[in-house]
């Protein structure tokens, strides 16, 4: 480098150095839907507590799916403690560590409860794998409201019709009446492959549309996708790492980007805070107010008699 170089700068092609580390949250979110407040917390307790559902129906069903690890039942706890605003934490599903198999063997739902039991109910089952997983016929079953709680699934073999957990002739109460797929933010290779799990997305997807049957992806894990958002998930929808994340997934899923849920449940804190609890019954009313929809379309409550003359 000569003189001149030296006092008025280097003029050459040489690329200045890309910077290291994260890059920059973002200014302004990429979502806005969230307040961030200790009232905006007790208003959503508020309106799950007092939640009314549509139709003859005592309450609404959602269907949890996913691969072994994807957080399903770290899910379910996160809400139990946001829900019972006890200021502990609660763990009324037992949280096994990875083992690439499915720690869950039912068909089986748990209450979840505020101040009662609200107006929910979340089944869960084997998890999505090509070994040892729920089968797709299964599903179609679990959809259609034939398979009642406590059936031990079988993963070689659709249960048969003479099994006491068969329901022959389901009614509205019964179906699901939402479809959640948790996946692993942080290990979206593994969530998103898979012959089986990916005929199952397609064949569900397919299924479910034809029945207006809501579908949501409950993104999970996304507070260790940026250490800033382990000690601030208000930052959560100024993280361009999760905004990419998410477009994977909604591409993958094929839904809309707004039917995928970015959520951060409690895994090693000693106490709840205000923030996890907000984005967890934020998402939890997502899924229930979506499912009233459909309970509400399928009963034809609002809709006149002669509409479709």
């Amino acid at each position: 480098m000569g003189l001149w170089d030296y006092l008025f700068g280097y003029s050459g092609s040489k690329e200045s150095p890309k910077p290291e580390g994260p890059p920059p949250l973002m200014r302004d979110p990429w979502r806005s839907h969230i307040i961030w407040t200790p009232q905006n917390r007790q208003q959503l307790l508020e309106d799950i507590n007092n939640f009314e559902v549509k139709g003859e129906i005592q309450y609404i069903n959602c269907l949890l799916l996913g691969q072994s690890a994807s957080g399903k039942t770290s899910f379910f706890n996160t809400c139990a403690t946001a829900l019972k605003d006890e200021q502990r934490m609660l763990y009324p599903l037992t949280v096994y560590k990875a083992s690439g198999k499915s720690v869950t063997v039912k068909f089986e739902t748990h209450p979840l409860i505020a101040k009662g039991v609200i107006k929910l109910r979340i089944f869960d089952c084997r998890g999505l794998h090509d070994v040892d997983g729920v089968t797709p016929e299964d599903i179609r079953l679990i959809v259609d409201g034939h398979i009642k709680h406590g059936y031990t699934i079988n993963p070689v073999k659709s249960i048969s019709h003479s099994d006491p957990h068969y329901r022959e002739n389901p009614k509205l109460g019964d179906m699901m009446h939402c479809v959640v797929y948790a996946v692993n933010a942080t290990n979206l290779e593994e969530a998103l492959t898979g012959e089986t799990a990916k005929q199952i997305f397609e064949d569900m997807r397919v299924r479910l549309v034809d029945r207006h049957v809501p579908q949501f992806v409950l993104m999970n894990k996304v507070d260790r996708l940026r250490t800033k958002l382990a000690d601030d998930i208000t930052k959560l929808f100024h993280s361009t790492e999760v905004k990419k994340k998410l477009d994977s997934i909604a591409t993958f899923m094929n839904v809309p980007e707004m039917k995928v849920l970015p959520m951060s449940n409690y895994h090693n804190e000693p106490v709840p805070n205000t923030n996890k609890d907000i984005l967890a019954l934020t998402n939890l009313k997502t899924i229930m107010d979506s499912a009233n929809d459909f309970v509400d379309h399928a009963c034809a409550t609002n809709t006149a008699s002669d509409f479709y003359d």
